[in-house]
Parts: C-alpha cells; sequence; structure tokens
C-alpha cells in the first residue's frame, strides 16, 4: 500500500529515450507512472508522447518537473554536458538516479559534482536490454544514499524483477562493469564454439542442446546462439556500446595493477566488428571469421 501512495506522487523525468530509455519510459506509462522526457534527438520522442508521455522541450523542462531525474544517455561525457548546466537550479528534493553505463572514475566524477551542488544522486545502471526493459525484468545495481529507497520504490518496481543495492554511488557501476565484462567476452567465447562445430563438422544445434536445460547454460545464451544460427542481430546491445564498456574496462586495467589479458583478445575483436556491425547486436561477432559456404 506504501508502494502505491509513492507511484501516485511521483513523476519521472527521462534525460534520454534510446533503445533502453525508450523501453523504461513506455514501462513506466504503463505502470501509471508519469513520465516527461527529453532526447537530443527529437524522433525518439514522437512514440513516447503516443503512449501518453510528456515531451520536453530542452533538460531543463524535464528536471522542473519531476521528482526523479533519470539520465539514460551514451556516456558519462554526455551526462555531464546536460546535466551540469542544470545544478544550480535543481529543485531540492529531486533525486538524480544515474542510469546510464559509465565507467568506474566516471561515476566517482558524476556523484562529485553532484555532491558538490547538494543534489542526492543514485547511481543504478541496469543489467539487461531491450526486451528485458519492455517487460520490467531489468536488474538494478544501484548504489547510492539510503534516504533515496522509499522514493525509488515505485519506479524500481516497474522497471526490475531485480534490485540490488551495492553500497554507495559508484559501486552500482563497478559492478555494471565487472557483469557486462565477462557477459560480452561470453558472447565472443560462444561464437567461436559455434565457429569450432562448424570447423568439426559438427551440427551446432547439439552443441546448443547441450547448453539449453543444462548447468551451462542461460536464457541469455540461448538467445544469442539463436541470433547467431539464424544470423539475425536485432540491436538489444549493440556492437558499439559493447565496445564503449570495453574501452572502460581498460581504463580500469591501465590505472590498476590489474593485468585481463582477455581482454586484450576480445577488444581487438569488437574493434573490428565496430567496422561494419557497429548497430547490430553484440551477437554479430559471430560474422566475424565464418567460414565460406561456398
Amino acid at each position: 500500500m506504501k508502494a502505491e501512495a509513492s507511484q501516485e506522487k511521483v513523476r519521472v523525468g527521462l534525460l534520454g529515450v534510446g533503445l533502453i530509455g525508450s523501453a523504461m519510459a513506455h514501462r513506466l506509462l504503463d505502470r501509471g507512472i508519469a513520465v516527461i522526457a527529453w532526447d537530443r534527438d527529437p524522433e525518439h520522442l514522437r512514440a513516447l508522447e503516443a503512449r501518453g508521455g510528456e515531451p520536453a522541450e530542452g533538460p531543463s523542462e524535464v528536471v522542473s518537473g519531476a521528482g526523479v531525474v533519470i539520465t539514460m544517455l551514451p556516456t558519462a561525457e554526455i551526462v555531464l554536458d546536460v546535466v551540469e548546466p542544470l545544478l544550480d537550479d535543481w529543485p531540492k528534493g529531486t533525486i538524480w538516479l544515474q542510469m546510464s553505463s559509465v565507467g568506474a572514475s566516471e561515476a566517482d566524477q558524476l556523484t562529485q559534482v553532484a555532491d558538490a551542488n547538494g543534489v542526492a544522486l543514485v547511481d543504478a545502471p541496469v543489467s539487461g536490454s531491450t526486451h528485458p526493459a519492455e517487460e520490467g525484468e531489468l536488474t538494478i545495481l544501484a548504489s547510492g544514499p539510503d534516504s533515496a529507497k522509499t522514493v525509488l520504490e515505485p519506479v524500481f518496481a516497474a522497471l526490475a524483477s531485480r534490485v540490488l543495492w551495492v553500497g554507495e554511488a559508484g559501486m552500482g557501476s563497478r559492478l555494471k562493469l565487472a557483469t557486462n565484462h565477462w557477459m560480452i567476452s561470453s558472447v565472443a567465447a560462444l561464437a567461436e564454439s559455434m565457429h569450432l562445430c562448424q570447423a568439426m563438422g559438427l551440427n551446432q544445434q547439439h552443441f546448443t542442446e547441450l547448453l539449453d536445460g543444462g548447468p551451462l547454460g542461460s536464457v541469455y545464451a540461448l538467445q544469442k546462439l539463436d541470433e547467431m544460427r539464424r544470423h539475425e542481430y536485432p540491436a538489444g546491445f549493440p556492437v558499439r556500446l559493447a565496445l564503449k564498456d570495453l574501452e572502460l574496462v581498460r581504463e580500469v586495467e591501465q590505472s590498476s595493477r590489474a593485468t585481463m589479458p582477455l581482454l586484450d583478445v576480445v577488444l581487438e575483436r569488437f574493434t573490428t566488428a565496430s567496422e561494419d556491425l557497429a548497430d547490430q547486436d553484440l551477437a554479430a561477432i559471430y560474422e566475424l571469421d565464418e567460414p565460406s559456404k561456398g
């Protein structure tokens, strides 16, 4: 009952309604939560307006009209460019819910900027792609002040099937980076294993059947394998964003004593893939070095 009461009062602003942002906005609207949104590309607001969302002419209109402001933008640099000019007039009590995928040091920079302006920031990137966002089945990796939890409860309930609170602001982005490094590397390994099946004359379906329902498989892995077999890669998580996250992992490697030889190989593969496959799903890595069918 408490969550329902909060839901009636909260109005969510979105700065950025691309692939994930738009899916999140539609999900919030479906749950009866008012949404006001802005995007650098006005075309992205058309579908949102048709669903009952309110398009804003600029970021300041979003911030002044919402109790929770979500940033879902491609990079920390863009987030800062959009938000920093708004901080002087940021309404008291409005929570900045930073859900973009940014690096560890970048998350710290955003937190420091928010703290310097007396703005409550919750660093809460998501694990999941477009389809889970549409279904409200994201996993949210939240980090930040405990005081924000009650206000965010109805928002998180609409967007996610699972919420992990993992400490002070910035820890969510660190967990997201580790998770995405594993996920991207796993997809690259799946693609190589599919090529191995071909090289040995083994039916790829047998490899898929082994993973399906077994301890080594997952829903995500089976989805990626199906895309590879069909050579169809709708952009749930595009190659260009996978490459961006790998480069953020490289920043951590370079600023620490960590040694990541696997990263070198996977980063090289996705750099090559980005030349022709940037906007396709990361499973399109399978198209690199595929044996000729001739």
